[in-house]
């Protein structure tokens, strides 16, 4: 056998740094994404009705929103629908997640019957786990 002998007392060492570099980078990447703030898909011009016994919930992704500005137009997680064409979503929100939470946004004055149109379409959709979004100055200040 020519050239040095193998021997098994040689110490091969493996660097943890880059290991240690990458947990870390994956660590702030993992939490700085979910810090994100969540958007609430909210209508800028309704001008909530005031209660005194509302209750703060706290901010959900899975919550459909649907609101009612004072002229009566709909709006679906933010963009403007239809009567027919919140109906067509809420089949399928029935269909896929019917425990799922809707928060239902009206202005002041917006028109009654509209906020009732929008219940039976809840309604006629089985869709029970509705909560109205009011203003409250302990938490909307």
């Amino acid at each position: 056998m020519s050239g040095r002998p193998y021997q098994e007392d040689e110490d091969v060492a493996l660097s943890m740094s880059p290991l240690i570099d990458c947990v870390f980078l994956l660590l702030i990447f993992f939490l700085v994404t979910t810090m994100l703030k969540k958007d609430l898909k909210d209508v800028e011009h309704l001008n909530l009705p005031v209660s005194r016994s509302s209750l703060e919930v706290p901010p959900d992704d899975s919550i459909l929103a649907i609101a009612i500005d004072k002229e009566g137009v709909l709006y679906l997680e933010g963009e403007e629908t239809s009567i027919s064409q919140l109906l067509e979503e809420l089949k399928v929100v029935e269909q896929s997640d019917p425990d799922r939470r809707i928060r239902l946004d009206t202005d002041e004055a917006t028109p009654f019957y509209r906020f009732v149109e929008v219940l039976d379409a809840l309604s006629f959709r089985n869709l029970r786990n509705v909560g109205v979004r009011t203003y409250h100055e302990k938490y909307d200040r």
